[in-house]
């Protein structure tokens, strides 16, 4: 309470003086002026949270004062105090913002009860502009590690076990696999290798995002991006197909950047592996630490096929294909014996850019 701070109102100097004092023993920081004017210059200097206010003032009355007030601090409390309180007086100072009226001679315990009774908002309004705050921090902190989707999704829900969330959705998984990236990396210094990726892992980011993906976590030289949920798409397979695209051509613009600088960016190539079917999408880990991803065999089988790339290509499956065909033009490839899939995987491949 010490921190509120309370203006008193009022051209007869003892009761302000009286009002002062018994506020001040009950904890607040007190000024006082004696006319409307002198009130709104103290408020251009000094933030108050309430105002007891006298209604017959000299000057711009009571009403008028508070009015002045609430335009320097509008989210100000204010208590109106007359001799003479009518019914007609009391409405006024309802639509004028008042949380209380009192009547005069002021009782000192009835003045610091209705003080507190109108701050009681003021308390609580600082309380949610600071929870706001900080649920914004909190949102901020943790769209740094997930997409802003995500994030918002698992703000808003109310599961006491954070581990039951989640479900089997139709998705379609986006794979990108920097190839050739062991032989950079062993002749690029880390700090121009980290810039690097940073500004990789920023565009595939802008992209996918342009394109109503999201991007699940960046793993190592490569990136994960789920089309479908939790934004729902109509169209998830031409999205994470053209969204691909989009990624080949910016990395293509950003190797020659790099390659102007260091030689051997000419020998990396970016390959990307697309797969659409029903993955588990939610909470994965243990009760220290959860991560928010997608889990299953057509994740996988973007991965490899990321991983069997050649060039600027981009592998799909048979069903992310068909989906397209009517307008993305790709080649057929013979089908292919995937590293831990059991079976082959007949595959479409686009040569979006020449190496």
């Amino acid at each position: 309470m010490g921190s509120l701070k309370i203006i008193v109102v009022d051209d007869e100097v003892m009761v302000a003086d009286l009002s002062r004092m018994a506020l001040t023993h009950s904890g607040y920081l007190v000024s006082c002026a004696h006319s409307g004017e002198q009130a709104i210059e103290m408020a251009m200097e000094t933030a108050f949270d309430l105002a007891v206010i006298d209604a017959m003032l000299p000057g711009i009355n009571g009403m008028e004062t508070f009015e002045g007030l609430q335009l320097i601090s509008p989210s100000l409390q204010g208590v109106l105090v007359s001799g003479d309180l009518t019914v007609e007086m009391v409405i006024e100072a309802v639509e004028k913002g008042f949380s209380r009226t009192l009547t005069k001679p002021l009782q000192p315990l009835s003045l610091v009860q209705a003080v507190q009774a109108a701050l009681n908002k003021t308390v609580i309004q600082k309380e949610n502009t600071e929870l706001k705050k900080q649920v914004k921090q909190m949102r901020n902190l943790i769209e740094h590690y997930m997409a802003p989707e995500v994030a918002a999704i698992l703000l808003n829900r109310q599961e006491l076990n954070p581990r039951m969330r989640g479900a089997m959705r139709p998705l379609t998984i986006l794979f990108a696999d920097i190839r050739n990236f062991s032989f950079l990396a062993q002749r690029i210094p880390v700090t121009e290798l980290r810039d690097f990726l940073t500004e990789f892992f920023d565009m595939v980011a802008d992209v996918v995002s342009s394109w109503q993906g999201i991007l699940d976590k960046f793993m190592g030289d490569a990136a994960l991006a789920v089309f479908g949920a939790p934004v729902p798409q109509g169209h998830a397979n031409l999205s994470a197909v053209s969204a691909a695209i989009d990624i080949q051509k910016k990395f293509e613009d950003l190797r020659k950047q790099w390659a102007f600088r260091f030689e051997p960016f000419l020998e990396i190539g970016l390959g990307i592996g697309i797969s659409s079917g029903n993955v588990y999408q939610g909470n994965i880990g243990s009760s220290r630490r959860l991560d928010f991803t997608v889990l299953g065999a057509e994740v996988n089988i973007a991965q490899r096929l990321a991983s069997d790339t050649t060039g600027s290509q981009i592998l799909m499956t048979e069903t992310v294909y068909h989906e397209v065909a009517d307008t993305i033009t790709a080649r057929e490839e013979k089908e292919k014996k995937l590293r831990g899939i059991q079976e082959k995987i007949k595959t479409y491949s686009i040569k979006a850019l020449a190496q």
